[in-house]
């Protein structure tokens, strides 16, 4: 039986805990296994694993960096001989230059950013690769997931991708959430938990967001960061400056990300850029209402203005909009099915699916 299904490797830097991680493990883990014979093939090491995999091969390279796992990827590719590769992050570009060894394969690479945005917003890393390189690599792929339509848009613009090679498909709900229960916010007094998850990164626009809270007139608020990254200090540093140090709480990390989205009010968004911001979709699976500034990867996708959120052009505009959904009586169920009934699990794998399935086709 297992000779007659489509061998897929998955390749991954690592299962640390990040977006593009735990999203392309849960596809691999939960892709038609009367199908797909799959492998998910990690560079790192299984110490450094953040959730834990099941029901699927996992096989770890135990390489410190992607570029010292090439030949190990080449002869696994070899030795495995699949039919299709998927891999995300840097991997795409290495894997693109691999594909030349193997013609009878086919390569995916799953992108995670919007290029002609980002690198406004550039963060701190040790790795270097020649942007013509870089694009030479990807070009060699057979196809590119985008995450949204706003990254479809820019690598079709950008990057001078043909059309048939681009394909979107949205992340998905990786958890089966509890829709939380009706709360009143009208309370006299009351006080509003806000949320933010996301990395500490100058991307993720923290400041403008502290910029927003510190304006807020007689709104008793709370204000949990959950989050690590290079601008913690920046982060807290405008907290101390603007007086909001009694209103703050910063956790780092935790797995109970959920708890605390349905424990909040408001999830609030400061991007500047996004791929398709999990979090986001996670705040409305629980039922929790999000304000988020307009930013292209996918927010507009998400957010239905009056329905599950608002999306702010400015400062100004995002403090008018914190004061508009706190006036508002919001419904917990449509909050959720607004988001689930698009980015359900079963609806993203059956594009997975369908696109492994054009694969071997060609």
């Amino acid at each position: 039986m297992n000779s007659q299904k489509t061998k897929v490797i998955f390749f991954l830097p690592s299962l640390s805990a990040g977006g593009a991680e735990r999203v392309m493990s849960y596809i691999a883990q939960h892709i038609n296994n009367q199908k797909y014979n799959v492998t998910l093939a990690v560079v790192g090491f299984e110490k450094d694993n953040a959730f834990e995999v099941h029901n699927i091969d996992v096989i770890y390279l135990n390489k410190p960096r992607v570029l010292t796992s090439l030949v190990d990827c080449i002869f696994l590719i070899k030795r495995l001989k699949p039919k299709i590769v998927i891999s995300v992050l840097n991997l795409n570009t290495y894997m693109g230059f691999i594909s030349i060894l193997f013609p009878k394969c086919k390569f995916i690479g799953r992108i995670v950013n919007i290029g002609s945005v980002l690198k406004h917003h550039p963060e701190k890393s040790n790795r270097y690769f020649p942007s013509f390189l870089n694009k030479y690599g990807d070009k060699r792929l057979d196809y590119i997931i985008c995450q949204s339509q706003d990254m479809y848009n820019d690598v079709l613009k950008h990057s001078g991708f043909k059309k048939s090679k681009l394909v979107v498909i949205n992340n998905p709900i990786t958890k089966s959430f509890d829709v939380k229960k009706n709360v009143s916010h009208q309370s006299p007094n009351r006080t509003y938990k806000f949320i933010t998850v996301g990395s500490l990164e100058r991307r993720k626009g923290h400041l403008r967001l502290l910029n927003v809270l510190s304006k807020l007139k007689n709104v008793n608020f709370q204000y949990t960061i959950i989050g690590k990254g290079s601008q913690k200090d920046t982060i807290f540093s405008k907290i101390k400056e603007l007086n909001l140090e009694d209103k703050i709480t910063h956790i780092p990390y935790t797995d109970k990300v959920a708890k605390f989205l349905s424990e909040s009010d408001f999830f609030l968004q400061g991007s500047f850029v996004e791929g398709f911001p999990n979090a986001l979709i996670e705040t409305c699976a629980v039922g929790t209402p999000a304000i988020a500034f307009e930013a292209p990867g996918g927010i507009n996708e998400i957010i239905q203005d009056n329905v599950n959120g608002f999306i702010a052009n400015s400062e100004e505009d995002f403090k008018n909009k914190i004061d508009k959904a706190l006036s508002k009586a919001w419904d917990p169920q449509i909050v959720h099915d607004s988001v689930f009934k698009k980015y359900n699990s079963n609806t993203i794998l059956e594009k997975y699916e369908s696109l492994f399935d054009s694969c071997i086709t060609k």
